[in-house]
């Protein structure tokens, strides 16, 4: 029993108190919030009357009236605020916060007595809601607990988000609170129907003035969903004259983070301690105890006569009313406060109920007055200045006289921060994580998290709740290290008896950082919860060199990796100065995290990181150091072991094959890099030490999983025969990331979501699996027409067997990301990890639940792959009649013919099947391997059960040696097996050897040092038991994982059936016409055209104004009976503003795409030869970021055009020149036709509206002309009179004019400003035309 529990029994209790009517109030009675509740009178009251969500004891109402015991109405305690002190008003919807409770939408409305919807208690406002749900209850909540409710569609509520739940209740609330959002505030105050007590009124009267609290989590009630709080059981006790009530009160603050969950221990060693008042930090540590947090004495708990902490057992029924709580006289309250910390400006923190709240928090924390930790002040670990080139932001100095005058606790804190001041710190004190200082005050803007009392920050949350938590802060960007005790306070003790000297730092329990989580650090393990989209996000580590003086041309050595599945990607490529091929690469593997040696990148590469990458995470990491080169990655990789599972024993490889292909090949070892690789393998060093740094390098390393990255350009050489680049069935077209983004490929350039893109019209993929490698085709469509051809053949092939095809999707809708499951799996099984990783050391008082995690992601990936046997037979009776080559592989088991994929898993998952029980692993968390699976765990039980046998035949021997027939075995634990013998019995001459333990009323117990012995046999038995069963876990898993070949086979087959289904679905529901792409390969007597008829835009379906999608010919480099010049490749394309011309242009090389990825396409016809890459110079942007103006922009992309395109490429430049004077853009315009036409001669849609240039080229036999069609009615000089009609047609031949005042007509532009406009027009078209007839009579004279 803690000393703080006995105290109240050495002083006078107060006889119970005279009832008052006027004392106890309708709102305000005198409750305390359990956590960590202060019992000073100015301590907050638990004002609630219900909260929100499923709750056993909160009723709506219960009274008619409100009136106290002597039967008049009663009055409320708390006096009303002026209105406008508050932020909300009657009518308005709020998120409110109630402790134990997520987020919960609400009303706020007048309270039905009072009138008022706000009050105040001394500082603390107070606001009256009615919380949303199926039988509405209210409360009053905290003004700081409430936040604007916007929509169930807004980002903070959606996955991710703060106010993010998939509790089934919480979606109700939303789905009432959206129908609300529509009303107006008269309308939805007429939802307010709870106007009733929420209590029977005479136990608000009978509330005690010092209650008692239980505060322990229910251990059921922490195996919960990952994302729910533990719920902290606060009992008030009280009695009536007739009967025991009992009430669930509810605290407004945010969670049972009052430091610890022990209990204060008075120690005069610990008063006026130098430590406590240095760093506000109390030394319960040197108790034992595990707390940096020195709690206030009144803060106590109820105890049972034992001393035991009362618990909870189950969630669905409430413990017996407690006795209430004896109150404490003045003088015994005086003694008290002798053992109480002392109350100064860097005292401890005391927590109240309404921790949160204003009037607890100073103007300035704790950790603003320190003078050495003032930005202007800060220095680094090495003492550098932030002015220091090499000033190193992530340290931080702290001065040892300040360490010195730390608790043990908070020492540790600073040191540890010391070494990573750019993370925010999960601190573990007991059962929760605690977050101080410059921590606290983010957890508490960016979590919604709550202060504690006190003048230093500090808040918290539960272990349970880490998951949730930790992944919103990574996703706004912040870095988090998790921070776990890896000692209990027994350890502790035992291992300060062993030592000669002991300091007071060293009675702490140890702590080690056990992760670091960045936003492209994420393996998402059962701490870390489920990912909240399934496409992955990279860490990139670069590494540039410059090949010349000039900076023309650089070679860059990347290295990316997916944390969530373990899979590198590493190569090194020479680039150009405008820095193409890494813009493709970003643009294909967006990275969330970049890595990069400081000092090492160029200003472009610098520019490209400013501009384009600008919302992901960089760090430039120490060269050498940190960013390792490469002689130093190949040591480091081979010293540390990660592939010795993996390695070939028989070849003596210790290196992936990729990474020993990147070495020196008269280095057998693998220690020396190729000439050709060190960028390459010193990016991986930059990526390997943060991996290390983070503590994942051992499970993701360990899988081995390399390959090498080649970019997709590198390959298009100029080959002596037309095509012959494309008869290669490797072969891609490049799509790089301009015009990935100006094609809307992936993400939209209105909002940067992927709404009306590509991918999203597309993508109706069953798997995140398929998802991934569907974004992967697009990235690099097909260039083989053998290879596009077989994957049309499989279109056709799943299109005619629908049945088949249905039975196969609601197999598919089942399967769990199993790539992402494996990877887990490994994690879990890695021998490597297990042996020396702090996790492995760490204490969690949640570990059932994250066991049962463990195991439930376990069978979840065995059903997962019985569902993938399953297809396979489903389509093996068909596959025979099946055209496509590749669509019979991913369905065709090895065993069956050699050139199927699909491994045959059947007798594998029957092994897996009978090696356990599924169903009790699933329930208890353990799991218990089935006879003859597991030899240590078998030898184990045998000995368990020799013993007790052994046991059981020495009691029928004491037995028959006694004469009683009654003597049983009693006790628990290592008391286990005391001889229970009746009291008759004892008086007689009992055995010498007989040791009596414990007596009861009528029976003594006796223990012989041969129970011992036997005992101890059997507990060693137990404990080696225990000990295979804790391993049992992580060596199922590893030999699991052993396979991890076939199952990973198995995923990429289903992978792309997945993606070959949605291809289907894509190509037989179209919202018109669909054909099959002809692609020709190119010869002597097939020259490169593009010829689609009929075709329409594949994400748009309906024009500006409503109407159906005008389908267009598009016809390139084609033979026209009626055109004299139809082989141009170039087409020049004019029109009306908003005619369609850019509609057009994005059309024509999105179907092109989809075409050579081997897709149905929206159109009648659809006829080309491959095209190598699609480049775009579409729509008007600037590069802020960079520094880069809109016609540079401009012109970069176009040199990138002119430097990198093709015969075999497809061009489309919109509006070239706009961004400059008009002479200059049309003579720069002009220039650039004349490049893409007559020299590279490659397929182009040029747009313009400069009619000069449609003037020079209407009789060039390279260029072809061709508009967007309009009607225009009541032409005249009046621009007010005429009439436009857009046709949306695209027709041969220029088009006279631009209509542009017909667009700001459209746009509202002022009557009388387009009226000046035309007239301006009209005399610049006259002084144009008398220029020319000069120019003219000058020339013939």
């Amino acid at each position: 029993m803690s000393r703080q529990s006995t105290l109240f029994s050495f002083f006078p209790k107060t006889p119970l108190p005279n009832k008052s009517p006027g004392r106890a109030s309708r709102d305000g009675g005198g409750a305390r919030a359990a956590t960590g509740a202060s019992a000073s009178p100015s301590g907050d009251e638990a004002w609630s009357e219900a909260g929100p969500g499923p709750r056993p004891l909160a009723d709506s109402a219960s009274s008619p009236k409100a009136r106290n015991l002597n039967g008049g109405l009663r009055r409320s305690a708390a006096p009303a605020v002026h209105v406008s002190s508050c932020d909300f008003s009657p009518g308005d919807l709020v998120w409110a916060k109630m402790e134990g409770y997520p987020w919960w939408p609400c009303l706020v409305y007048n309270h039905p007595f009072d009138g008022t919807f706000i009050r105040q208690k001394g500082k603390s406002v107070r606001v009256h809601v009615q919380f949303f749900d199926d039988s509405p209850t209210r409360g009053w909540v905290s003004k700081r607990l409430l936040k604007p409710y916007t929509g169930s569609k807004s980002k903070e509520a959606q996955k991710g988000g703060h106010f993010y739940s998939s509790k089934p209740e919480i979606l109700r609330a939303m789905e009432r609170a959206d129908e609300a959002l529509n009303k107006d505030k008269i309308k939805r105050l007429e939802l307010a129907v709870c106007d009733e007590p929420s209590e029977q009124e005479e136990e608000e009267e009978e509330m005690e003035v010092a209650p008692t609290y239980t505060s322990d989590k229910s251990e059921e009630d922490n195996e919960i969903e990952s994302e729910e709080e533990v719920q902290p059981k606060l009992q008030g006790s009280r009695r009536s004259s007739r009967q025991i009530k009992k009430r669930r009160v509810i605290s407004d603050s945010e969670s049972d983070i009052g430091g610890s969950d022990v209990e204060f221990k008075p120690d005069a060693k610990e008063e006026g301690s130098s430590d406590e008042v240095s760093s506000a930090v109390g030394d319960s540590e040197s108790e034992g105890l595990d707390s940096p947090v020195k709690v206030v004495p009144k803060r106590k708990r109820m105890v049972t006569g034992n001393g035991s902490l009362k618990r909870k057992n189950s969630r669905k029924e409430m413990p017996s009313a407690t006795k209430r709580a004896p109150g404490i006289l003045a003088e015994t309250k005086s003694t008290l406060s002798t053992f109480s910390a002392p109350q100064n400006s860097e005292s401890p923190a005391q927590v109240s109920g309404g921790g949160g709240d204003d009037s607890g928090r100073p103007t300035t924390w704790y950790h603003e007055t320190l003078e050495w930790l003032k930005k202007e002040k800060r220095r680094d670990a090495h003492r550098r200045r932030p002015d220091h080139p090499d000033f190193d932001a992530s340290t931080l100095h702290v001065p040892e006289d300040f360490l010195n005058s730390c608790t043990p606790g908070m020492r540790k804190w600073w040191q540890i921060k010391s070494q990573n001041f750019d993370l925010v710190i999960f601190y573990k004190v007991g059962k929760f994580y605690e977050l101080y200082h410059m921590d606290a005050l983010i957890g508490v803007s960016e979590l919604g998290l709550v202060f504690m009392k006190g003048n230093w920050a500090h808040s918290g949350f539960p272990e349970i709740a880490f998951g949730r938590y930790s992944d919103s802060l990574v996703q706004k960007g912040y870095k988090v290290a998790r921070v776990e005790q890896t000692e209990t306070p027994e350890m502790m003790e035992a291992r300060c008896r062993k030592m000669a000297h002991i300091s007071k730092h060293d009675r702490v329990v140890r702590r080690e950082i056990c992760r670091i989580i960045t936003k492209g650090t994420q393996t998402y393990s059962v701490l870390e919860g489920d990912p909240s989209e399934n496409y992955s996000k990279f860490l990139l580590s670069l590494k540039e060199k410059e090949e010349d003086s000039s900076g023309h041309t650089r070679v860059y050595g990347v290295c990316f990796v997916d944390t969530s599945l373990g899979k590198f990607s590493i190569g090194q490529f020479a680039d150009d100065r405008h820095c193409s091929r890494f813009r493709t690469l970003v643009a294909h593997y967006p990275p969330a995290q970049v890595l990069f040696e400081k000092g090492n990148l160029s200003v472009e590469t610098k520019a490209v990181l400013k501009g384009s990458l600008s919302s992901s995470l960089q760090e430039g990491l120490i060269p050498g150091s940190q960013f390792w080169d490469a002689a130093k990655t190949l040591r480091t990789l081979l010293e540390e072991g990660y592939f010795t599972e993996k390695s070939n024993e028989e070849s003596g490889v210790l290196l992936p094959q990729v990474l020993k292909g990147m070495t020196s090949e008269s280095d057998s070892i693998g220690l020396t890099p190729g000439e050709k690789s060190e960028l390459a393998l010193s990016a991986l060093g930059g990526c390997v030490f943060y991996l290390k740094k983070c503590l994942i390098d051992q499970e993701l390393l360990s899988m081995a999983n390399f390959e090498e990255y080649i970019p997709l350009d590198s390959d298009m050489v100029s080959a002596t025969r037309p095509g012959a680049v494309f008869s290669k069935a490797s072969q891609r077209m490049v799509l790089d990331a301009v015009t990935l983004n100006n094609l809307e490929v992936f993400l939209n350039g209105t909002n940067g979501s992927t709404e009306g893109t590509l991918l999203e019209k597309i993508d109706t993929c069953y798997t995140p699996f398929g998802k991934r490698l569907l974004k992967h085709w697009l990235c690099a469509p097909l260039c083989s027409p053998c290879a596009i051809n077989d994957r049309l053949d499989a279109i056709e092939d799943l299109m005619a067997v629908p049945d088949k095809v249905s039975e196969v999707v609601d197999l598919l809708k089942k399967l769990p990301d199993l790539e992402r499951l494996l990877s887990k799996i490994h994690n879990v099984g890695s021998p490597l990890k297990s042996q020396n990783h702090p996790d492995s050391r760490a204490i969690m008082y949640e570990e059932t639940t994250y066991s049962k995690k463990k195991i439930i992601d376990f069978l979840s990936a065995l059903e997962g792959f019985k569902t993938m046997c399953k297809i396979v037979e489903v389509v093996e009776d068909v596959v025979d009649d099946f055209k496509s080559k590749l669509l019979t592989q991913v369905v065709t088991l090895q065993t069956k013919n050699p050139e199927g994929r699909f491994p045959d898993l059947t007798m594998e998952l029957h092994r897996w099947d009978t090696a356990f029980d599924h169903e009790k692993a699933r329930k208890t968390g353990l799991i218990t391997p089935k006879a003859g699976f597991d030899s240590d765990y078998d030898q184990a039980l045998a000995d368990i059960r020799e013993n007790e046998q052994s046991l059981l035949d020495y009691l029928e021997k004491q037995r028959s040696r006694i004469g009683c027939r009654t003597i049983v075995y009693w006790g628990i634990g290592r008391n286990r097996y005391q001889l229970e013998i009746p009291e008759n019995f004892t008086t007689r001459n009992l055995p010498e050897e007989y040791e009596l333990k414990s007596t009861k009323k009528g029976c003594k117990r006796y223990w012989t040092k041969t129970i011992e012995k036997k005992l101890a046999n059997l507990i060693n038995a137990e404990e080696r038991r225990d000990l295979s069963l804790k391993d049992c876990m992580r060596r199922l898993f590893y030999n699991f994982d052993k396979n991890y070949k076939d199952w990973h086979s198995a995923v990429e087959c289903i992978a792309v059936l997945d993606v070959l289904l949605c291809l289907a679905n894509y190509s037989r529901g179209g919202d018109g016409p669909m054909c099959r792409p002809v692609i020709l390969l190119p010869g002597e007597n097939t020259a490169p055209f593009l010829e689609l008829k009929g075709s329409r835009h594949p994400c748009i379906t309906k024009t500006f104004f409503g109407d159906d999608f005008i389908p267009n010919d598009i016809l390139i480099g084609c033979e026209e009976d009626e055109e004299e010049n139809g082989k141009a490749y170039c087409v020049l394309v004019t029109g009306p503003n908003m005619g369609g011309k850019s509609t057009l242009m994005r059309q024509a090389g999105l179907l092109a795409v989809m075409a050579q990825m081997g897709c149905y396409v929206p159109a009648e016809v659809c006829r080309l030869t491959p095209i190598d890459r699609v480049f775009t110079r579409l729509g008007a942007s600037d590069r802020i970021m960079s520094g880069e103006s809109t016609f540079f922009v401009e012109l970069s992309e176009t040199a990138s055009i002119l430097t990198h395109a093709t015969a075999h490429s497809l061009v489309l430049v919109d509006e070239l020149g706009r961004g400059t004077a008009t002479f200059d853009g049309t003579a720069i315009a002009n220039a650039v036709v004349k490049e893409l036409a007559e020299t590279i001669k490659c397929r182009t849609l040029f747009s313009t509206h400069y009619h000069s240039l449609v003037e020079d080229y209407s009789q060039n036999d390279a260029v072809r002309l061709g508009h967007m069609a309009c009607m225009v009615e009541n032409e005249c000089e009046d621009p007010s009179q005429e009439t436009i009609t857009f046709l949306y047609k695209f027709i041969k031949g220029a088009c006279p004019k631009s209509y542009g005042f017909n667009a700001a007509r459209l746009a509202n532009l002022p009557e009388e400003v387009i009226q000046k406009g035309h007239r301006k027009a009209r005399e610049f078209e006259k002084m144009t035309q008398s220029l020319r007839l000069f120019r003219f009579s000058v020339r013939n004279t």
